[in-house]
């Protein structure tokens, strides 16, 4: 089995509540010396700073207490999770803790799913399969694409273009990625939901499974767009550090705010915005270099993603990379990380006042 780990809080958060609500069947267990204690359990309370767990009289009867100084670990079969908890209080048939900062997710899906930030503003464009009485069809979207694997993509639609599609519907994939299709793709909707991402509460998502045409043109069209994400998303240089995958970074910041919640807000909103570089045209990148010094740039792109250090490094030089890189690596103080993005953010929002900087995605070349 394939598991994936998630240090996501709201989405760790939306598990456990889907499991209480769905009232799940937890077990609990402890590894003693090569045996292993298996308690039943209860979800009682829930919150997203707290968790209790109700054990049951025959769990406690056959095994005994817990032991206090030792992990436990929690496994739901029907929804498959599991979640470890080193420290918490116990005492009677009651077990108290925080909620988990890290929780692993049975992977379902057959295929690698690669995602897009909503602010990238990745089209997904489709039209109907029925026809008006011109021969036209009978509408066509064009929608802000979520994420994409080999057999399908969801997106984000608005209350207007919900209503014009229904689970089961089949429709014409034309464009994807700002990339026109040599010829539309069938596709099917398969399910649409709410979508989490939105504040309003009027958007949705919707997911899409293409058609069984492996050897299509156009088929080999979308392969070749999740090729160049897959390259983005590994990084300039497998074999050393260079950014983080989402999820790191999702697990160092709640590290961080465990001990300074400011730090980790600004930490937070200051890799939010660094990400908006990648939208710079080649250009304005050797400016940057040229005007900034390339430690305090490398320190406050430390906890920064693959995929901006690989848009901002890869139409440079091998000798520039390399060298970024080396910078890069060295660790450093979340505090210095800090400094050194306010230093950079300020530069940045000066150049951008001045109008010598543009960094909105409507303004980016895309790359397929």
């Amino acid at each position: 089995m394939r598991y994936w780990k998630t240090y996501q809080k709201p989405l760790i958060h939306e598990l456990l509540t889907t499991a209480k609500d769905s009232e799940c069947d937890f077990i609990l267990w402890q590894q003693y010396g090569s045996s292993r204690k298996i308690y039943d359990i209860e979800l009682r309370e829930l919150d997203p700073s707290r968790m209790q767990f109700f054990i049951k009289n025959s769990s406690l009867k056959k095994y005994g207490d817990l032991m206090a100084d030792k992990p436990v670990y929690f496994h739901v079969k029907s929804i498959d999770i599991i979640f470890k908890k080193d420290k918490y209080k116990f005492y009677g048939n009651i077990f108290d803790s925080t909620q988990p900062n890290e929780l692993q997710v049975y992977e379902k899906r057959k295929h690698q799913r690669f995602y897009y930030k909503y602010q990238d503003h990745k089209n997904i464009t489709f039209e109907s399969t029925t026809k008006k009485e011109n021969g036209e069809p009978e509408f066509l979207l064009s929608c802000v694409l979520v994420d994409i694997s080999i057999s399908g993509a969801s997106m984000v639609i608005n209350m207007q273009s919900k209503h014009r599609l229904t689970e089961g519907m089949d429709l014409n994939l034309m464009n994807l990625t700002d990339q026109a299709l040599p010829e539309p793709l069938k596709t099917k909707v398969v399910y649409m939901e709410r979508y989490k991402g939105a504040p309003d509460d009027i958007l949705f998502k919707v997911g899409l499974k293409f058609s069984s045409e492996l050897d299509t043109v156009s088929y080999k069209s979308i392969n070749s767009v999740i090729e160049k994400k897959a390259t983005r998303v590994k990084g300039l240089d497998p074999e050393r550090y260079c950014g983080l995958d989402p999820e790191d970074q999702y697990r160092i910041i709640n590290n961080i705010e465990v001990k300074n919640k400011i730090l980790a807000n600004n930490l937070r909103d200051s890799i939010e915005y660094l990400d908006r570089l990648r939208y710079m045209t080649t250009q304005m990148k050797i400016e940057l270099l040229q005007d900034l010094s390339h430690d305090l740039l490398a320190t406050a792109l430390r906890l920064s993603s693959k995929e901006l250090i690989y848009d901002l490094f890869i139409e440079l030089s091998e000798n520039v990379r390399v060298e970024f890189l080396e910078r890069l690596e060295r660790e450093k103080p979340p505090t210095a990380i800090s400094k050194a993005q306010n230093e950079i953010i300020k530069y940045l929002k000066q150049k951008e006042a001045s109008g010598e900087l543009v960094l909105d995605p409507r303004a980016f070349t895309t790359y397929v």
